[in-house]
């Protein structure tokens, strides 16, 4: 079980009596990733400009640098005793917030674009997709390439980058949340079983995620209504080598083939974890699976000439 303990803010005692009866419909979590002054200007912002409960997602490290609870009353602090994965510390934000959809942010990024309405409204619709994921500015103010699409060199998956359009309003399809930061269905999240964080490495816990919801019938997409800038960053760098937990990706992705509208199991060699196979694959995951990766990549919607890795 995550390590973490939760101090709510100072009017939190009524609100989470109140809670029980009615759900918030939007909570924000700051990914505390960067600077103690980043934190400052993360907190002060988001307190001025959007009336919601705000959540930081920290180490005891940091809360021992500074009276955060009473220099920042209204907000509230995840705080885990040790460093722990992003996809951790999003699952518990997930459960400790009161709301029907979350934003998850990092402290190193600033939020210049959020369509409340527009985004809210497709996350209302009945096909709503699972994340809706923000398009991205560089310190040098370029639109980064964080549009990921399906495919497979050689044994390994190693999704195709694009630059999102910035001259349409049109949602693009994206395979996993870069960075893992997005507007969240908080129901359908935690339906999905979340992140799984027996996955260390940020990229495959995200593409894990990313893959699981189109599997199983939903969709990711990004939307010009979202935008974050990071005004430290050219670009965002991906570590995609192999990591502990990496062959649970590979299982739960590519040990079943859709033919003939029934599910196979067809091993993924040499990237086979046999526990989540048995386990996960064979009793849970056969019955549910609606596709397969083969037929997502055959039939992804690619608009843009593809970019080279950041």
């Amino acid at each position: 079980m995550s390590d973490y303990r939760v101090v709510h803010q100072r009017q939190d005692v009524g609100f989470r009596i109140s809670s029980l009866y009615r759900q918030q419909q939007l909570a924000v979590g700051l990914l505390d990733l960067s600077t103690k002054e980043d934190l400052v200007d993360s907190l002060r912002w988001y307190s001025e400009n959007m009336s919601i409960p705000i959540y930081v997602i920290t180490l005891q490290s940091r809360m021992e640098e500074d009276d955060w609870a009473n220099r920042f009353p209204d907000a509230n602090f995840i705080v885990f005793k040790q460093s722990a994965t992003t996809g951790e510390y999003i699952n518990a934000f997930a459960d400790e917030c009161y709301a029907s959809y979350f934003l998850v942010v990092r402290t190193d990024s600033s939020l210049i674009a959020f369509e409340g309405e527009k985004l809210m409204a497709a996350m209302a619709e009945k096909n709503h997709p699972a994340v809706i994921t923000p398009v991205m500015i560089s310190s040098s103010c370029e639109v980064m390439p964080t549009l990921r699409a399906p495919y497979i060199n050689g044994r390994q998956v190693d999704p195709m980058s694009f630059t999102p359009s910035i001259d349409t309003d049109e949602e693009e399809p994206n395979l996993y949340p870069v960075m893992e930061i997005g507007l969240y269905d908080r129901a359908l999240f935690q339906r999905l079983r979340s992140y799984d964080t027996l996955i260390s490495g940020e990229f495959y816990q995200a593409l894990d995620f990313g893959v699981r919801c189109y599997l199983l019938g939903y969709r990711i997409f990004t939307s010009r209504s979202l935008a974050l800038q990071f005004p430290k960053r050219l670009s965002i760098i991906e570590d995609r080598s192999l990591c502990d937990g990496s062959d649970r990706f590979y299982t739960k992705a590519m040990s079943i083939r859709r033919i003939a509208g029934k599910n196979v199991i067809e091993k993924w060699k040499p990237y086979v974890d046999k526990e989540v196979l048995n386990d996960e694959v064979k009793k849970k995951q056969m019955i549910m699976q609606k596709t397969d990766f083969f037929t997502i990549m055959k039939n992804w919607k690619i608009g843009r000439t593809a970019e080279a890795d950041e």
